[in-house]
């Protein structure tokens, strides 16, 4: 009695319950037509497989081994034992992915089993054959041809075919019958809800015409919720008609819908128009205070794009610059300075290098500014003002307020004080290499000064290697010189012993010259003696 009462008093709500539980059931119907549908496919693939790799035994395993033995046998050609080969490679995978199809359907594989059993058997009668041949006996393989020993495996394959072949029709015939019954079941059910839902439809329509009454203050709440969740102007209620209602709800989407299309062109300025400084505080949590807080997130996201992108840059430019003057240690440090200061848009850049002498110090190697190199020679001690302090410290310094007369820039209207001043210590492997410094009118950001500490590792590698090789390159020249040294000495020995041989070769002459005289006379004293 209970439940009579409360349906005469909610009709409205007792025929939709009763549409939607005949919904319901149609719904779950349909799917479960589908799910039988989909089981059915997967059956029909299933056992489409399982009939194909059946086949594969005899076609693929079987007659290929068949067929490499034979050729073998008749040709003794090595090559024709490919099909043989492969067939014995692939059977215990067929067999396995088989028996594997067959005991998801909780089909016996006993008869797999011997049929596997039956094919080892002629695999081992091939493997026989084979030998023999290799061992030059044809007349026994001949012999062993002749008694067709793959008639009892064609026979336990058409055994195993004929049963399998029928279990696998019995399983789709039963499937077929399983999704003609649940069809015929959607089919009641659906003519049921035919019979029912119009009826009950059209009562519906009745009630909702006698409800329009109540639509005055639906409206009210759409007005409500257009001010709680998408924008609220921050004026008083009031109570308009409907399509003014409707005519608001539909400009505040506008307004939502223009101003996502243009933050998706990238117009990050976009505002939202009637969103002032007076409601400002009435939209916070609403689709107009989301949407510009969203904006601010995205204009946020594009300033870290941007600011990827031009350290992406300004890092392949000055690796291209490195790569350009690295052969000429003086040039490189102009071309770094004149770089870092035209990229950062600054007006003044210095580099001071460590000197490893005998006093360390950081001596002033380039001097950029205006666009005009200042040739200067400084030297700063370890500790020194604020560059020596930078090496100390080994991390960057920013300045925004300088002390007096620190520096100054120079152009063609006087000198200026600037704005923002960084030194940051050009590093590589731990050691202090450099010092930039780089004086700015505006203000250089935190992204710009961890660019010059990534810039100055790479100018600190760069450097290094630079003075390595000049360094190599004097020691070369040196050895070069002692060499050429050595050869000119070598030369002047040479021409020294040579007229030293000529010397001593002249005296022997002499010395013969004057034997022969002394001979002489002896010889004519010796006749003038006999003589007399």
């Amino acid at each position: 009695m209970k439940i009579l009462r409360w349906i005469q008093h909610n009709t409205i709500t007792s025929s939709v319950i009763l549409l939607l539980t005949l919904v319901a059931g149609n719904t779950g119907c349909l799917l479960y037509n589908n799910d039988m549908l989909e089981r059915n496919t997967a059956l029909k693939v299933q056992t489409e497989r399982i009939r194909r790799i059946n086949t594969d035994i005899w076609n693929e395993i079987v007659r290929n081994m068949d067929i490499g033995m034979r050729g073998y046998a008749i040709t003794q050609d090595t090559t024709l034992l490919s099909p043989y080969r492969s067939s014995i490679a692939k059977k215990d995978q067929v067999f396995q992915e088989l028996a594997h199809l067959l005991e998801a359907q909780h089909y016996p594989i006993t008869g797999l089993d011997f049929l596997k059993s039956e094919v080892n058997a002629y695999q081992q009668v091939c493997a026989a054959l084979v030998k023999l041949v290799d061992e030059g006996n044809l007349g026994a393989v001949s012999q062993e041809v002749k008694k067709d020993r793959g008639k009892q495996l064609w026979k336990a394959y058409a055994d195993f075919t004929t049963r399998l072949n029928a279990d696998q029709d019995a399983l789709n015939q039963q499937a077929e019958v399983a999704y003609q019954t649940a069809t015929q079941r959607t089919v009641y059910l659906q003519i049921l809800l035919l019979l029912i839902g119009a009826p009950s439809l059209l009562f519906i329509i009745g009630r909702i015409k006698r409800d329009r009454k109540e639509k005055r203050n639906l409206f009210l709440n759409l007005e409500r919720n257009n001010r709680t969740y998408l924008f609220d102007p921050g004026t008083a209620e009031e109570a308009t008609n409907e399509q003014q209602l409707i005519d608001t709800s539909i400009a505040n989407f506008r307004k939502a819908a223009g101003f996502i299309q243009q933050l998706s062109q990238g117009d990050y300025q976009v505002e939202w128009e009637g969103l002032s400084a007076a409601n400002q505080l009435h939209n916070q949590t609403n689709l107009a205070g989301e949407l510009v807080r969203m904006r601010e997130r995205l204009k946020q996201l594009k300033q870290a794009d941007e600011r990827r992108l031009w350290a992406t840059e300004g890092l392949t430019q000055f690796s291209e610059i490195i790569r350009q003057h690295q052969n000429h240690g003086q040039h490189l440090s102009n071309q770094i300075v004149a770089f870092l200061t035209k990229y950062l848009q600054a007006q003044q850049g210095s580099l001071f290098l460590l000197r490893e002498e005998e006093e360390p110090c950081l001596e002033l190697a380039a001097c950029y500014a205006f666009e005009r190199k200042k040739h200067l020679t400084k030297r700063v001690a370890i500790g020194q003002g604020l560059v020596g302090q930078t090496y100390l410290e080994r991390s960057p310094i920013l300045l925004t307020e300088l002390p007096p007369g620190y520096i100054s820039i120079t152009s063609g209207l006087g000198d200026a004080t600037p704005g923002c001043l960084v030194l940051v210590p050009m590093k590589y492997n731990e050691k202090v290499e450099a010092i930039i410094e780089i004086a700015s009118f505006h203000r250089l950001e935190a992204y710009q000064v961890e660019w010059l500490e990534k810039v100055g590792e790479i100018t600190a590698s760069t450097l290094v290697s630079v003075k390595t090789v000049e360094r190599t390159k004097t020691l070369l020249e040196a050895s070069q010189q002692q060499a050429e040294e050595m050869k000119s000495q070598e030369e002047e020995m040479r021409q020294n012993m040579e007229e030293l041989e000529a010397t001593q070769e002249e005296m022997q002459r002499k010395e013969r010259s004057h034997l022969d005289q002394i001979e002489q006379l002896t010889r004519l004293h010796k006749t003038n003696k006999v003589e007399v």
